[in-house]
C-alpha cells in the first residue's frame, strides 16, 4: 500500500468492534398491539454456548393469537402461571447481555443478528421501552434473509426464496429449529458464522469514489 493512500475502510477511526448476539422471540401476535412478547432465546454467534432464554407472562390487556399458540406450543395458561413478569424478563436480558460483552469482548458493542430480524426487533424494541430500559443493541440489527439476498440473488432469487426452508437447501444443518426461541437462536448463530465465512470468501473491498 502507498503510504500516500488513503487508510482502509472503515475511513472513520476509533469505531467498537462488535460482539454478534444471535436472537430470537415467540409472540403471541404479530404485532405488539396485537399479542403479547412470550420468550426470548439468545446466544453468542461465535460461542453459542453462552446462552440465555426466558418465558414471559403475557399482558392480561392483550389479544391470545391461537395460530401462533399452535407455531409455538406455549399456552397462554402456563405462562400465566410460570411465565416471569414480562418487565423483569426484559430487563434480565438487557443485563445479560451488557454482561456478557463486558466478558467477553469489553471493547465491543452487542450487535443483535436474527433472521427476519424486522419482526424480532419490532418486539423487542417495544419491550425494552415498555420496561423502561435502555435498548443494549442501539438502534440497529443484522438481518440474516438480506445478507443472504446480497450473496445470492439475482433473477432467479425473489425475497420470498428467503424463506429459511429455502435458505437451508443452500446450507443445510442438524440443529433443529422449531420455534423455540433458544433453539432457533443457535440454530440462526450457525447460519451467520457460514454466512459470514461466505461473505468473506466473495469480498469486494469498499472503495472511496474517485474526486470528480
Amino acid at each position: 500500500m502507498q503510504h500516500d493512500a488513503p487508510p482502509p475502510p472503515p475511513f472513520e477511526p476509533g469505531l467498537p468492534q462488535e460482539c454478534w448476539f444471535s436472537v430470537d422471540v415467540e409472540c403471541s401476535g404479530q404485532t405488539p398491539l396485537e399479542g403479547s412478547l412470550i420468550s426470548i432465546g439468545a446466544c453468542l454467534v461465535d460461542d453459542p454456548t453462552r446462552t440465555f432464554y426466558i418465558e414471559l407472562r403475557p399482558d392480561p390487556a392483550k389479544p391470545w393469537g391461537r395460530k401462533e399458540e399452535r407455531v409455538h406450543g406455549l399456552t397462554r395458561t402456563r405462562l400465566e402461571a410460570d411465565g416471569v413478569d414480562r418487565n423483569d424478563g426484559v430487563r434480565k436480558f438487557a443485563d445479560w447481555v451488557r454482561a456478557t460483552v463486558e466478558e467477553v469482548a469489553p471493547e465491543s458493542a452487542p450487535l443483535l443478528v436474527g433472521f427476519n430480524t424486522p419482526f424480532d426487533w419490532m418486539w423487542l424494541c417495544m419491550a425494552f421501552a415498555e420496561a423502561g430500559v435502555r435498548n443494549p443493541f442501539g438502534m440497529s440489527a443484522m438481518d440474516l434473509k438480506s445478507i443472504y439476498y446480497a450473496i445470492h440473488g439475482g433473477d432467479n432469487l425473489t425475497w420470498k426464496k428467503t424463506v429459511k426452508r429455502f435458505v437451508r437447501q443452500v446450507y443445510p444443518t442438524d440443529l433443529i429449529a422449531d420455534h423455540h426461541a433458544l433453539a432457533d437462536a443457535v440454530e440462526q448463530a450457525e447460519l451467520a458464522r457460514t454466512l459470514r465465512a461466505v461473505a468473506r470468501g466473495n469480498r469486494i473491498p469498499p472503495k472511496l469514489p474517485s474526486e470528480r
